[in-house]
C-alpha cells in the first residue's frame, strides 16, 4: 500500500483492513487519499493503545510470559491457558486478539454469528407488535415501540460499524448486554409472548384470566372485542381508550426495560464508546460497573475467548 503516512508506518494492508477496519476496495482507490491515511493513522494509534495498555499490565502483574503477548507470538486460547481465567487472562486473551489478524477475524465472524440471531428476533416481533397498534388505532403505542426498534437497530449497527477490534470487542460487550437482559428479564419471551398475544387473543385470555376477571363485565367484554378485532377504532380518551392504554402499558413494561437495560447499558461499552477507553483495562472496569459484578463479566467473556462463539 503507498502513501507517505502508511508507508512511513509500515503497516501491512491485512492488519488495516481486519485489525483497524478498513475496506480493502477503499484502500485500494484511495493510496493518495491523505483524508484517508490520516484516518487510518488515528485508528491505528487507538488500537496500538490498547495494545500497549493491556501489554503494560500484565507487566505490572509480574506475569510470566506477557513478552509473548508484546511479540505477538499468543494466540487467544493459550493466552486463557497461560494467564488463568481472571482478568490478567482475559486482558492477555483479548490484548493478542487485537494484534492478530487472522485470530480477529476468525472471533469476529463467530461471535456476531451467534449474536445477530437475538437483535433480529426481537425487531421482527416488536414490528408486528407496532404495526398491530398502528392498526387498531394506538399511534402512542405504535411509536414508542418504533422508537425502541429504532434506538435497537442504531446500536446493531453502531456495533457492526466501527469494523475491525472494535467490532469484535463491541460484539463482546453487546453478547454481555443480550446475557445479562435475558438472565434477569427473559425480554425475548415477554416480546415473544406479548406478540402471540395480539396474534390469537385466546392466548392473552387464557393467561391473564384472573386479571381480567377483576374487571367490571362491560370493561372485560370491551378489551375482549378490541383484542379480537371487533372494536377497530377507540375514541381518545374515552373510558374504554382508558382501560386499554392502563392494560396495554402494564403488559408493554419491558420497552422501558429494553432502553434502560440494554440499549443504554450497551451505548456505554459497545461502538464508538471504545475510544474513551485507554484499553482493555479500562473498559472491563466499565463492564463490571454496568453489570455489576465482576466474575459474572470474566465468566461470559472467557466463554467467547474460549468459543470464539456466543450463544444467548
Amino acid at each position: 500500500m503507498s502513501g507517505g503516512l502508511i508507508t512511513s508506518l509500515m503497516l501491512d494492508e491485512e492488519y488495516v483492513v481486519h485489525v483497524l477496519g478498513f475496506d480493502r476496495r477503499m484502500l485500494n482507490e484511495g493510496r493518495d487519499n491523505m483524508r484517508l491515511q490520516q484516518d487510518i493513522l488515528e485508528a491505528h494509534m487507538i488500537a496500538e493503545g490498547w495494545f500497549s495498555d493491556g501489554v503494560e499490565y500484565l507487566k505490572k502483574k509480574g506475569v510470566e510470559g506477557y513478552e509473548a503477548v508484546k511479540d505477538k507470538a499468543l494466540e487467544v486460547p493459550n493466552a486463557l491457558k497461560q494467564f488463568g481465567e481472571d482478568a490478567t487472562g482475559v486482558v492477555a486473551a483479548i490484548t493478542a486478539m487485537i494484534n492478530d489478524p487472522e485470530e480477529l477475524k476468525s472471533y469476529a465472524s463467530g461471535i456476531y454469528a451467534g449474536i445477530r440471531s437475538w437483535p433480529k428476533k426481537l425487531i421482527k416481533n416488536l414490528s408486528y407488535i407496532g404495526q398491530w397498534m398502528k392498526d387498531h388505532g394506538m399511534p402512542t403505542f405504535a411509536k414508542g415501540v418504533s422508537k425502541i426498534i429504532d434506538l435497537l437497530k442504531e446500536l446493531w449497527m453502531g456495533t457492526k460499524k466501527v469494523g475491525g477490534w472494535a467490532s469484535a470487542v463491541s460484539m463482546m460487550a453487546f453478547g454481555l448486554a443480550v446475557k445479562y437482559i435475558e438472565e434477569e428479564f427473559g425480554i425475548l419471551d415477554k416480546v415473544e409472548t406479548m406478540r402471540s398475544y395480539v396474534e390469537d387473543p385466546k392466548e392473552l385470555f387464557n393467561d391473564i384470566k384472573d386479571e381480567l376477571g377483576s374487571m367490571a363485565d362491560d370493561a372485560l367484554d370491551d378489551i375482549k372485542d378490541f383484542f379480537k378485532g371487533e372494536i377497530t377504532a377507540v375514541v381518545e380518551n374515552s373510558e374504554l381508550f382508558k382501560q386499554i392504554t392502563s392494560f396495554l402499558s402494564e403488559k408493554l413494561g419491558f420497552l422501558q426495560t429494553i432502553k434502560d437495560k440494554f440499549i443504554d447499558l450497551g451505548k456505554q461499552v459497545a461502538g464508538k464508546a471504545l475510544e474513551q477507553f485507554a484499553g482493555p483495562i479500562g473498559w472491563l472496569k466499565q463492564l463490571y460497573e454496568v453489570f455489576q459484578s465482576s466474575s459474572w463479566v470474566l465468566g461470559h467473556l472467557t466463554g467467547m475467548l474460549q468459543k470464539m462463539s456466543f450463544s444467548a
